[in-house]
């Protein structure tokens, strides 16, 4: 770090910068069927520096990455080239954050307690205890215990540090039906390591295999109401609200919503939503007490009661816009339960949709859906699997009926309702 310092303060041509210092250290295992075939632990330390040009009115700014192997005239020749390449990507001026009074705290994990050697075993365990069907088995998977130590500096006398824990365990479960297999992909993440949730995660995803194996193309009457659950999916719903009420919309002047305003439309019918950003969620792999500016975050909220509430965002964006105090970028979006568990939704007909080839939000349109590859439908007597059908809709139009479940789950930046009921969408 040093080093770096000392040639960016030499360099002619730099005016601002930015240093990121990272150290990993992993624990890694990865597993065919039930046999180890590889182990490895790593310990790698990654440094990037963001150089910054003045010209005039302007600013540029370039991205390097250095490491530990590089001596000074390699860095310096980097150096050079990173100010050559900043006056050639210029943007209106804005002055780099200042130290912050805030107490810097890094989140809590029990990944803490012990080492990755000893812990890894436990959830090798956990994922195995699952694997226990006759017809379906766990193809591949791979475990990733992490340990992050993160440090930043810049050229205004910022120098903050914190340490985050976190593990991914990468799952492709098969199932057989007679003569053809059917494969699907998971990626459970987590920062606070349970191993009973990671048993059902690995369960739910074995039996999620089987009912694609069951599943078939649905005959679905006119008009019955959506259910959207499934890890990746409630998140894109809930970002088309928190995306549009970021600095960066309100200076691009694509925002939908100025603060004050309803975000949900003149009639709600559904659940009024209320959505906070917080720093550090326990067990978000995603928690960090300041961001890429080095920004010290705090909880701010909105989105209450479907009335905007406040905009957010980065201390860049926030200087074109004259805001003295930015918020930062902060990591996780949390949503306040809805109205409805998830048996409620289930007491009538209705097709739930859990994964996706694809399911898209587009902020512009309002258009959201996809084609789903796992779902179940619910006639009104039974229910089974389905896939190979569609479903789209408008937010734009649905977006003040929204019911949310009384259930939550927490997911990488994000802790919110386990599913969503929708009625009015299209399904071809």
């Amino acid at each position: 770090m040093e080093n770096i310092v000392k040639v960016l303060k030499e360099t002619k041509g730099v005016s601002d910068y930015r240093i990121v210092e990272t150290k990993t250290e992993s624990c890694e295992l990865f597993y065919v069927l039930d046999k180890l075939e590889t182990n490895r632990a790593t310990n790698i330390e990654e440094t990037v520096v963001t150089i910054y040009v003045k010209k005039g009115k302007m600013k540029g700014s370039a991205d390097i990455t250095i490491y530990k192997y590089m001596s000074i005239e390699d860095i310096k020749k980097k150096v050079e080239e990173a100010v050559y390449a900043a006056k050639l990507a210029l943007n209106p001026t804005f002055k780099l954050p200042k130290p912050s009074k805030k107490e810097v705290v890094s989140p809590k994990s029990n990944l803490a307690d012990r080492p990755f050697t000893d812990v890894i075993g436990d959830v090798v365990n956990a994922v195995y205890k699952a694997n226990k069907y006759k017809h379906g088995w766990l193809n591949s998977v791979e475990f990733f215990l992490n340990k992050k130590m993160y440090r930043l500096v810049n050229s205004n006398g910022i120098d903050e540090s914190y340490t985050a824990f976190s593990g991914e365990i990468e799952v492709i479960p098969t199932w057989k039906k007679g003569k053809e297999e059917f494969e699907l992909y998971e990626m459970i993440k987590f920062s606070n390591l349970d191993l009973n949730d990671i048993t059902r995660q690995v369960k739910n995803v074995l039996l999620q295999a089987k009912a694609r194996a069951e599943a078939k193309v649905p005959n679905i009457k006119e008009g019955t109401k959506i259910i959207i659950s499934g890890d990746s999916n409630i998140p894109q719903i809930i970002d088309y609200f928190v995306d549009d009420l970021s600095y960066s919309a309100l200076y691009n002047k694509v925002n939908r919503c100025k603060v004050g305003d309803s975000v949900q439309g003149e009639v709600v019918t559904g659940d009024k939503l209320n959505i906070d950003l917080v720093p550090i969620v326990h067990n978000s792999p995603s928690s960090r007490p300041f961001d890429m500016d080095g920004v010290v975050l705090s909880k701010i909220s909105i989105i209450k009661d479907g009335i905007a509430k406040a905009n957010y965002g980065s201390n860049q964006m926030a200087s074109y816009l004259g805001i003295k105090k930015p918020t930062g970028m902060i990591p996780n979006v949390v949503v306040k339960h809805g109205s409805k568990s998830i048996k409620e939704m289930k007491k009538e007909p209705y097709l739930e949709c859990i994964k996706f080839s694809a399911f898209q939000t587009d902020p512009y349109s309002g258009f959201f859906g996809g084609e789903v590859r796992l779902g179940y439908y619910f006639d009104g007597e039974k229910s089974y699997p389905v896939t190979g059908f569609a479903i789209s809709g408008n937010l734009h139009e649905l977006k003040g009926t929204l019911v949310f479940s009384k259930e939550i789950e927490t997911l990488p930046g994000y802790k919110v309702p386990k599913a969503v009921e929708i009625k009015g969408m299209k399904i071809a």
